[in-house]
């Protein structure tokens, strides 16, 4: 099975924590890191044709299906992280265009409440092998 890949924007604080938190979270070691503007994501957006444009903090890609992007991104992490963090599963009965409108909103907010780095920082030794 490949392993899921995570584009984040590399430059936001909010995204490098929740980053550092999956890496640890991942007991399975089923994800995989890149930036949004690394060449991995040209790759993906050449073989799958996503419009990278209308999304600027997280899209997941299988590297079998379409990419995902906002609410459906968060529930395929979570799916891929397994055992008890499948319980927020929960959470997909609330209506899509809610959990979207959510997401949005921190997206949107996420520079001014949790700042921004001047660079992309490198991973720890530890879990520079989940960083393509």
């Amino acid at each position: 099975m490949k392993p899921l890949i995570i584009f984040y924007d590399g430059y936001c604080v909010l995204c490098n924590f929740w980053v550092r938190k999956l890496c640890s979270w991942d007991r399975k070691d089923r994800l995989r890191f890149t930036s949004l503007d690394s060449p991995a994501a040209e790759v993906m957006i050449e073989k799958t044709n996503f419009d990278r444009t209308q999304f600027d903090s997280v899209v997941v890609w299988d590297q079998h299906n379409t990419p995902l992007a906002e609410s459906a991104a968060v529930f395929k992490v979570l799916e891929a992280l397994g055992g008890l963090w499948y319980f927020l599963y929960v959470f997909k009965i609330l209506p899509t265009i809610f959990l979207n409108w959510i997401y949005k909103s921190v997206a949107k907010n996420r520079y001014r409440w949790f700042g921004k780095k001047e660079s992309c920082p490198l991973p720890e030794p530890s879990i520079v092998h989940k960083f393509l």
